[in-house]
């Protein structure tokens, strides 16, 4: 069902009447046939200035033609949503020839209504007219100073205005209207024309940004953010890489950009990226943009829910991130590596077959013995074992061969022996595999860390990189993750914060069980210089801000927005993007040298001391109870 608004409002008396004109099937025509091509699909709002009939007419072969429209016969109150909130499909139509024309085009530019991308489309007749009564050419008397008002429109080269001029016929000549800027005056450009006969013949297809990129050396302003103040003299240099990257990075881009447009460009320099402040306000680099003192950031930022409606941001990229960056501690720091060697099912076969060798190994000693006091070599049995065998003697002996440390029984009849010897042929084989995987444990590192949990509650110190954005999105996380650990590791009270700088970050990296968060370009270039080849091995990223690569921003409903974006690809597509990140920015370092010597210290042999520390402690308890014992 096609929805068809009619706003049908018939002259007033007295005073207020405004003079009509006619719309004649040749402008009915072209409305009708050319409309869905250059302003494809559209809703239509009309200001013609036409006479009760000629509106009800109008509206009948624009309803027939599917084409949704109102139609206003006098001056009023523009309104910038048509139908509904899709911008993007609002048309105007206004006859310059309407006594309030210049009215309409004024207001249209105090409320902006000449910003992509609602779209105009202005009719002036300038043909010559014939008397019927004695048949002779009249010239029409048409006002071509209302052309002069477009000089001070904001006509900019994203606004899409055509005029359409009628000449003798059914000839119509296109012409579209833009100023590159404030600053310049205005350019029409030939769009084609149309006829009945021909239908509309555009002299060229491309779109705005492609026909307008030359903005005639317009004055264009930047702001580049800068934390360290000798980066003004090292932007193009690809020197003191780990400071300031982003903007000498994007800098040449900014450049680049505007040579692409023929434009000049002058930066602002501000020392942080924009927040809001407590009065609803935005400082840094995003006021700018908000309050329209520059066109376009000369520093990348980070696309986050509370800018999307002050500034627009480009699709030009910058490809670094913010992350922890550790190096994988050793396995020993983070797990008991005497219990890794096996499985747990294997511990327990272990266990059992423990178990069940002492079972044996009790009654074949205890058989022997009893059985040896009886024979015939009850001497030379009794010289062997002076004593009877109790189960604390079976146990000594089975730890004894379990762990290759030997043991003073000596078996004697057959099926001890045989116990004997399948517990160390056991013990040989699991003792074998058991050390061989000790020795690769030691020089293995832990890969459990993984997440902001795994980080929390790992044994690694904590530390950020002391910037202005750092401070500011560790103190606005709300994430009850993110925030224990600024509160816990990062600020904890009543101890002196963890922000620190990049130097000293990535020395303490290097040197501790710690994990620095700061810019991975940066972080990796101090590696590549300081770090020996085996110490490159092992880093580790782990996201914290959780946020897409930094991009450029402009102003909303900048002018130069298709311009820019255009440009942005282009960029890309010659590789000039590509040429400022490959020297600005570090790639992870490459591990070629993974082995070197590693001291076992009191970490590594930490629960084997503890096991040691309780046997004393258990020792010395059982010895007191026996003196206690003895002494009763």
């Amino acid at each position: 069902m096609i929805l068809i608004i009619l706003c049908i409002f018939a002259l007033s008396l007295g005073n207020d009447v405004i003079a009509s004109f006619r719309v004649d099937d040749v402008i009915v025509r072209f409305i009708v046939n050319a409309t869905p091509i250059l302003f494809p699909p559209s809703r239509v709002s009309l200001h013609l200035c036409q006479d009760f009939y000629d509106t009800i007419k109008l509206s009948r072969i624009l309803s027939s033609n599917y084409l949704m429209h109102n139609i206003h016969n006098f001056y009023e109150e523009l309104n910038p949503k048509i139908y509904n909130n899709l911008e993007h499909q609002n048309l105007y139509m206004l006859n310059l020839d309407c006594d309030y024309a210049i009215d309409i085009l004024r207001q249209a530019h105090s409320k902006r209504l000449f910003v992509a991308p609602t779209k105009w489309l202005l009719f002036q007749d300038r043909r010559a007219m014939i008397d019927n009564d004695n048949n002779v050419n009249l010239t029409f008397t048409y006002n071509d100073s209302v052309l002069e008002i477009f000089e001070d429109l904001a006509i900019y080269p994203d606004s899409d205005v055509i005029l359409a001029r009628r000449f003798d016929g059914d000839f119509l000549e296109l012409l579209s209207i833009y100023r590159p800027s404030s600053q310049k005056d205005v350019i029409w450009e030939n769009r084609g024309n149309w006829t009945i006969e021909n239908g509309l013949q555009m002299s060229t297809f491309d779109v705005a940004s492609a026909r307008r990129r030359n903005l005639q050396q317009t004055a264009l302003k930047s702001c580049i953010v800068v934390t360290d103040p000798n980066t003004i003299n090292h932007l193009t240099d690809f020197k003191d890489k780990f400071i300031d990257a982003p903007t000498k990075t994007n800098y040449p881009w900014i450049l680049h950009l505007a040579n692409r447009m023929n434009a000049t460009i002058s930066f602002e320099i501000t020392n942080n990226w924009g927040y809001r402040t407590e009065n609803g306000s935005w400082s840094g680099m995003t006021g700018m943009l908000e309050r329209r003192e520059i066109d376009i950031s000369g520093t990348p930022s980070f696309l986050i829910p509370e800018r999307i409606d002050v500034v627009q941001y480009i699709q030009l990229y910058t490809h670094t991130c913010f992350r922890f960056v550790f190096r994988r501690p050793l396995l020993s720091t983070i797990s008991n590596i005497f219990t890794l060697p096996f499985q747990r099912n294997v511990w327990i076969a272990i266990a059992v077959f423990l178990v069940l060798v002492f079972c044996l190994l009790y009654l074949s000693i205890k058989w022997e013995y009893n059985r040896g006091r009886m024979t015939e070599s009850a001497a030379y049995w009794n010289q062997l074992n002076p004593s009877k065998p109790t189960i604390s003697d079976n146990l000594l002996i089975l730890l004894g061969a379990f762990s290759q440390q030997g043991y003073w029984y000596e078996p004697y009849r057959v099926s001890s022996r045989i116990v004997t010897l399948m517990l160390l042929l056991v013990s040989m084989s699991l003792y074998a595999a058991y050390t061989a995987n000790i020795v690769g444990l030691l020089q293995s590192t832990a890969d459990s860390i993984k997440t902001l949990p795994d980080l929390l509650n790992s044994p690694l110190n904590l530390g950020v990189h002391d910037v202005p954005y750092n401070r500011h999105y560790f103190k606005s996380v709300e994430d009850p993750i993110r925030k224990t650990i600024v509160e816990q590791r990062i600020e904890p009270k009543g101890s002196k914060s963890n922000w620190m700088s990049i130097e000293e970050g990535v020395r303490r990296v290097r040197n501790e069980l710690f994990a620095f968060h700061g810019e991975i370009g940066s972080i990796y270039q101090l590696t590549q210089d300081t770090y020996l080849e085996e110490e490159k091995c092992g880093l580790t990223e782990i996201d914290f801000l959780n946020v897409v690569y930094p991009l450029i921003m402009i102003q909303k409903q900048s002018p130069y927005l298709e311009i820019i974006k255009n440009g942005a690809l282009k960029l890309r597509e010659y590789g000039l993007k590509y040429h400022e990140e490959y020297h600005l920015y570090t790639r992870k370092p490459v591990c070629s040298s993974q082995t070197s010597f590693i001291s076992i210290g009191f970490t590594e042999c930490y629960f084997a001391l503890v096991i040691m520390g309780y046997g004393i402690l258990f020792s010395v308890i059982v010895f007191a109870f026996e003196l206690l014992w003895h002494k009763r």
